[in-house]
C-alpha cells in the first residue's frame, strides 16, 4: 500500500507521475513516445512560453505534445481507439486570441470518426463530439487513460462491471453515496485525478475504476473495471455492495 500510494503522488512534472505509475508494468512505454520533428518542437516550445501569459490552451496538452506529438505509446490511442493528434502550431497561435476559433481544440479522433475536444470556454474540460464530457482536464485524462490501460498489470485478473441501464440524477447520487461508503469500508485509497466523470480507488488486494458520463439526452451511463487477486470474491461479495453487475 505504501509503495502504491507513493506512485500516485501528484508531481510538479506530470510526465514523471505517468512514468512512475506505468514503468513498473511497462518499462518500455516512455521509449515508445514519438516527439514532433525538430522544427515543430521549436515552435511548440516557443508557444509554450507564450502560454505563461495566455492560458486558453492547457499547458499540459502542449507539454505532452512535446513528448508524444507523433506517437503516445498507446496511452490515449489504445484506450480511446484512435490517434492522438497535435493541432498545427501556426493555426493554434493564429487562433489563440480569436473568439470565433477558441471554443474548442481538437485533440483526438477515434477509428469510428468520433472526435475529442478540449472545451476552451469551460475550464479545459474534455468532451466527446458534442455528446458528453468525459474528463475535467487534459492532465486528468492522461492519468485516467493510464489506469484504464495499465492497471491490469498490477493484478492477475480483472472484469468489467456496470448498471445495465441509463440512470437518473437521483440514482447517480445514490450510487455515489454507496461508492463512498464502499471505499471507506474496504480501506481503499483514492487519487488526485478523480473528478466528476471518473473514480479510481485501490488497496493491496484489489482496485477499480468507474466512469460516469452524462449525455445531453438526460441519461447517465456508469461502468468500469475491477482488478484483483480473487475475482470470485469480488463478484460474490463486493459488487453487491455497490449494486452493480459483472459484464
Amino acid at each position: 500500500m505504501q509503495m502504491r500510494t507513493k506512485i500516485f503522488e501528484k508531481r510538479k512534472d506530470f510526465m514523471e507521475g505517468l512514468n512512475a505509475y506505468i514503468s513498473p508494468v511497462d518499462p518500455n512505454w516512455r521509449g515508445r513516445l514519438i516527439p514532433p520533428e525538430p522544427e515543430d518542437l521549436e515552435e511548440l516550445q516557443m508557444y509554450l512560453e507564450m502560454q505563461k501569459e495566455n492560458s486558453k490552451v492547457p499547458e499540459a496538452y502542449l507539454k505532452f505534445a512535446c513528448y508524444a506529438a507523433e506517437g503516445d505509446g498507446g496511452l490515449l490511442s489504445d484506450v480511446l481507439l484512435g490517434e492522438f493528434c497535435l493541432a498545427r502550431l501556426p493555426e493554434i497561435t493564429k487562433n489563440a486570441n480569436n473568439d470565433l476559433c477558441v471554443d474548442r481544440l481538437l485533440i483526438f479522433w477515434n477509428e469510428m470518426g468520433v472526435r475529442y475536444f478540449i472545451d476552451l470556454k469551460n475550464d479545459g474540460k474534455i468532451f466527446e463530439e458534442e455528446d458528453c464530457y468525459i474528463s475535467s482536464s487534459f492532465e486528468n485524462l492522461l492519468f485516467q487513460c493510464a489506469v484504464k490501460k495499465f492497471e491490469k498489470g498490477y493484478f492477475p485478473e480483472y472484469f468489467g462491471f456496470g448498471y445495465k441501464r441509463w440512470l437518473s440524477f437521483e440514482q447517480k447520487k445514490a450510487i455515489n453515496i454507496a461508492l463512498k461508503e464502499f471505499i471507506q469500508r474496504n480501506q481503499m485509497e483514492t487519487v488526485w485525478f478523480n473528478d466528476e466523470y471518473f473514480l479510481f480507488a485501490y488497496n493491496q488486494e484489489y482496485s477499480f475504476w468507474l466512469e460516469q458520463y452524462e449525455f445531453y439526452e438526460g441519461g447517465i451511463s456508469i461502468g468500469g473495471t475491477f482488478y484483483g487477486n480473487d475475482i470470485d470474491k469480488i463478484q460474490r461479495e463486493l459488487l453487491p455492495q455497490i449494486g452493480a453487475q459483472a459484464d
